[in-house]
């Protein structure tokens, strides 16, 4: 019986799923800790003194003995670009390559028969780590192989598995503040002014904000048909060659839109005021905010406005952060409360809380 047979009694959750896997071997399986739903532990980028880890169990079924010499585990975390402009382009990073020894003959052949393991193993994830994500043309990943030398000498067992990495983010109260966004005042094709007004600058992945919107017509008969708001992700891919184009792309990501009937129309003076809350979701499978060897990736939001019997549109764009933050994961107070006593807060940078404003900016 293959061992994803004798493991299927494991409780749900405890062990990856099948997709996750590279390479399989029926007699090889990887599983958390029992109270685990992951391999990490701990809150990458929190602060230093807390260093996160990968940690679990490599489980070994032989139906019938067989000789061994060892069994090896690499914890291997790569960032990977690739893509063809005449040619194949391809570059890469190692990001972490560690290794450890679960088990090893002591006989003087050098061999001896084994049948069944269960290896329990952790590695330190480096501080520095980027958070796991991957794009049409770039990837950051990290995989556990494990990796049974048998007798004869070319003769092994390897399994390997994905391990998600998550990064975590402490925001500035700069960062957490709500901003102002208006119009400049210049001359326009459609006689109006806005100004939005977002929750903060940082998002958080999977979750939903809300920006209030205003528009201050100056023609009485303007009417909106709809506004539509996105997160859009921004992408540049380059490699060690200087005889190579960086590549350059963008993804548009779920839009919500508004109609005219969930818009609310008053009068503003002499000009009409329309509001509106719109809304930017940013999924759970965004890439976020970053910069490393051979990839940038930046998000904004955009906010497009069009009008009945109009051709013109209006179009407001903000850089924003998007990651996880800290204080906002769903990990439950307790284990937050637990980090937090923990914490060396001299290894971050203090900056006083400001008092709660609106920054203004224009655009």
């Amino acid at each position: 019986m293959a061992i994803w047979d004798t493991l299927d009694n494991y409780p749900s959750g405890c062990s990856p799923p099948l997709t996750d896997y590279i390479q399989t071997d029926p007699k090889m399986k990887f599983s958390y800790h029992p109270e685990n739903t992951t391999f990490q532990n701990g809150f990458l980028g929190v602060a230093p003194s807390i260093p996160a880890t990968i940690s679990g169990t490599l489980h070994i079924r032989f139906p019938e003995a067989v000789e061994a010499k060892s069994i090896l585990l690499n914890f291997i975390g790569r960032e990977t670009v690739e893509w063809v402009d005449l040619k194949r382009i391809r570059g890469q990073k190692i990001i972490v390559d560690k290794s450890i020894s679960l088990w090893k003959s002591t006989r003087e052949v050098g061999h001896e028969l084994i049948t069944d393991f269960d290896l329990p193993f952790e590695f330190q994830v480096p501080e520095d780590a980027v958070e796991s994500f991957k794009t049409h043309f770039g990837n950051v990943t990290y995989t556990l192989r494990a990796i049974i030398k048998r007798k004869p000498k070319k003769k092994s067992n390897i399994c390997e598995v994905r391990v998600p990495i998550l990064r975590y983010t402490i925001p500035d109260p700069e960062e957490m503040r709500p901003l102002v966004i208006r119009s400049h005042s210049r001359p326009r094709q459609v006689p109006l002014s806005w100004n939005a007004i977002l929750p903060s600058t940082f998002f958080h992945i999977n979750n939903e904000e809300s920006i209030k919107l205003q528009i201050i017509a100056h023609n009485p008969t303007l009417r909106i048909k709809k506004i539509s708001a996105c997160l859009k992700t921004l992408m540049t891919y380059t490699v060690d060659d200087s005889n190579v184009i960086s590549l350059y792309r963008e993804k548009r990501h779920s839009k919500h839109e508004v109609f005219l009937k969930d818009i609310t129309i008053e009068p503003f003076g002499p000009d009409i005021s329309f509001k509106a809350d719109v809304k930017i979701r940013i999924p759970d499978d965004v890439p976020p905010t970053c910069k490393t060897k051979h990839i940038t990736i930046k998000n904004e939001i955009q906010i497009k406005v069009t009008f009945e019997k109009s051709r013109h549109h209006v179009l407001i764009m903000r850089e924003i952060f998007v990651g996880r933050n800290f204080n906002n994961e769903r990990a439950g107070s307790l284990v937050r409360r637990s980090v937090r006593r923990s914490l060396d807060f001299s290894e971050i940078p203090a900056k006083p809380f400001a008092t709660p404003s609106f920054e203004l900016s224009h655009c």
